[in-house]
């Protein structure tokens, strides 16, 4: 285990201090009263409650949760809550499991933040939502399932940004330059990752997904549906869904574009095109190749 180790107390620790966590009101305290460089190590169990991650680390000094798969987070009901919210910047989130929530880690407004090698299922809604300005983070080598248990419509697995008609004071949701990468979502009835208008720069990659978009709730038939500008998608495979591999949409003017895929493919169980894209001028980039979706590689022109 690295620094130093104790179990919890209600009092601050020195930065650099592992403080190991047993309880929900503990995993509170401790996040309450984290400072930057701390880690907090959760033994194995089940924390139930309202677990908000609100104070920020430093780039230098991030504030890390761990714990091992068997460490599982819950609001306690798939119709409210959220298992994790994060609404500071600079945490890194590893290994635990997010479960039986309405939402499962929420970011808003946080800037640095990474999740990795969560599980992050049985959910009501969507899995994991960077949103109000969550810029210049990731999810990686993460397992994301089961989605849309009480919202099948809602039920994303991986959710970048805001829609454009829940924007505030109709300025933009600039959760910008978002890693997904290396992921295995299944079983989401809405998209799996769904990249909503007002974000850009982010990259999609290495991902596999299974079933993810099977719906059609609120439009959800497809593994990616890209809004955003700027969007690199590549190296994705997978198998199942309810039309098209990958979509990309312009709901609003100025946005959907500048997107490129390249290297993705289809395994099976897509009854349409690997990319389907609204309209050529988009300036939608698709390198050339074979493609195992039913429709074929795309409906406009790759290069």
């Amino acid at each position: 285990m690295d620094g130093l180790t104790r179990t919890y107390s209600a009092n601050p620790v020195p930065t650099g201090m592992v403080q190991v966590v047993s309880t929900a009101a503990e995993l509170k305290r401790a996040l309450a009263n984290a400072r930057p460089g701390e880690i907090i190590e959760l033994r194995e169990g089940r924390y139930i409650g309202s677990f908000t991650a609100s104070v920020s680390g430093t780039t230098a000094a991030p504030i890390t949760l761990r714990g091992a798969r068997a460490v599982v987070l819950s609001s306690g009901s798939i119709s409210s809550g959220y298992g994790l919210h994060i609404t500071g910047s600079n945490w890194r989130i590893n290994g635990i499991s997010v479960a039986s929530s309405s939402k499962g880690i929420v970011l808003d407004g946080s800037r640095n933040t990474i999740i990795e090698g969560v599980d992050v299922g049985t959910i009501g809604a969507e899995a994991v939502h960077f949103r109000s300005g969550s810029s210049d983070g990731a999810i990686i080598n993460s397992l994301i399932h089961d989605t849309g248990l009480r919202q099948p419509e809602f039920g994303e697995g991986i959710y970048l940004g805001t829609a454009h008609s829940n924007w505030t004071g109709g300025v933009p949701d600039l959760s910008d330059r978002i890693t997904v990468r290396g992921n295995r979502i299944t079983n989401t009835p809405a998209e799996g990752v769904d990249v909503k208008e007002g974000t850009t720069g982010g990259i999609i990659i290495d991902n596999v997904f299974t079933n993810s978009g099977f719906s059609g709730a609120n439009y959800s038939d497809s593994w990616v549906d890209v809004k955003g500008n700027n969007y690199r998608i590549e190296g994705n495979s997978g198998l199942g869904t309810k039309r098209d591999a990958f979509q990309v949409h312009s709901v609003l003017a100025g946005w959907g574009t500048g997107n490129v895929f390249v290297g993705n493919s289809v395994q099976g169980g897509v009854p349409g095109h690997e990319v389907w894209v609204q309209s050529e001028s988009l300036n939608t980039t698709i390198i050339c190749k074979a493609s195992g979706a039913a429709l074929g590689l795309s409906n406009v022109s790759c290069r």
